[in-house]
């Protein structure tokens, strides 16, 4: 077992209530002020040509190329699904409802009857479900001598108990990901230039810890053990270790890993948050179209610099560090920037962590299955 050093996440925020609460202010600001400057730059020439521009993800046709997209039936894993189907993918609708898939699958073909790419349906996905997570990996390795492309979309921002005590968020939106992607990676390295890429959030920011070992992971694995704590922002911290680690184990075999905060979007994700909020998230957050920008930047991007592991969709005034939460929060929409995540101060960038997280990560998948 690897043993990281005392006080190894000191740098991260703690998400105590007065925090999160300045945090969320100062992003609400920040989008306000910053968009009203733009809409009062755009008319005048000189100043117009001083504003950020939206990068659009890249756009060439593919053959022969296979991608999986998790929760891909909804919100931003469709709008993924449906711009790769234009750039000529066969996509797998990797959901947990055969019935929403299927229908995904009829908006899809009525936007491209004549190709260049088909979205499929093969098994139903249910990423809290070990079973299930097996099953459909089965199919897959049956089925594709190949896979090129495997995006872990599928997330959940409330979750309760499930069987023998496991935590449905954390199931749903990490573990169930690093199974699936276990399970598959013989499909993905025989792929060329075969990627991952790992749908993280600005919310991996606030992930509080001051030792990320077995018991930090197993109180959010475990649903009655994190006291009253949600374990969303863990398993986006999660997603980017977990793309780090897939960068070091198989890079040499051509995979590549990237993790990407798709921004604020007003997405089927909200669905359970209180009605009176939806026309504010309308008129703050990005649409679900906005909101795949990184996710399909980060599938078409070619001759990414190796230290590039993360995307987020706002603008930065100097993208080579850290962004201030914020302005990953909320702010100018600019399509898709690779700037540093927030990771660990374990002395390595975050590579011992995500290798303590893999070996932890096998030990629970272990547990889960029995």
């Amino acid at each position: 077992m690897i043993v990281l050093p005392q006080g190894s996440a000191t740098n991260y925020y703690g998400k105590n209530a007065l925090v999160w609460n300045v945090f969320q202010l100062a992003a609400v600001l920040y989008t306000v002020l910053s968009n009203l400057a733009s809409f009062c730059m755009k008319p005048i020439p000189f100043l117009n040509r001083a504003l950020p521009v939206v990068n659009e993800p890249p756009f060439y046709v593919v053959s022969s190329k296979v991608a999986i997209v998790t929760g891909s039936n909804t919100g931003i894993g469709f709008e993924t699904s449906l711009a790769l189907v234009e750039r000529g993918f066969e996509v797998v609708m990797a959901c947990r409802s055969e019935d929403k898939a299927l229908k995904a699958i009829q908006l899809i073909r009525r936007e491209y009857p004549n190709g260049p790419g088909k979205a499929v349906f093969h098994a139903p996905l249910d990423l809290s479900d070990i079973k299930s997570v097996n099953a459909f990996s089965t199919k897959i390795n049956d089925y594709y001598d190949k896979v090129d492309l495997l995006i872990n979309n599928a997330g959940r921002i409330y979750g309760g108990e499930i069987a023998n005590g496991w935590d449905e968020m954390f199931l749903t939106n990490y573990l169930g990901h690093f199974l699936l992607t276990k399970n598959l990676i013989d499909r993905l390295v025989a792929a060329e230039n075969p990627r991952v890429v790992n749908v993280s959030s600005v919310m991996h920011h606030f992930s509080r810890s001051n030792a990320h070992d077995i018991s930090y992971w197993n109180k959010f694995a475990r649903f009655g053990r994190r006291c009253g704590e949600s374990s969303y922002s863990p398993t986006k911290l999660a997603a980017l270790y977990f793309t780090l680690e897939l960068n070091r184990r198989y890079q040499s075999q051509g995979l590549r890993a990237i993790a990407v905060n798709p921004g604020a979007v007003n997405s089927d994700i909200w669905r359970e948050m209180p009605r009176y909020l939806i026309p504010i998230f309308r008129l703050l957050y990005l649409n679900s179209k906005q909101g795949s920008y990184t996710t399909v930047a980060a599938s078409m991007l070619k001759n990414l610099p190796k230290d590039v592991i993360y995307l987020q969709p706002y603008h930065q005034i100097n993208p080579k560090v850290e962004p201030w939460p914020p302005t990953e929060m909320l702010g100018m929409f600019v399509g898709y920037l690779a700037t540093k995540p927030r990771l660990p101060n374990d002395g390595t960038g975050g590579e011992l962590s995500a290798q303590a997280l893999w070996e932890i990560s096998d030990q629970l998948v272990k547990d889960w299955g029995n």
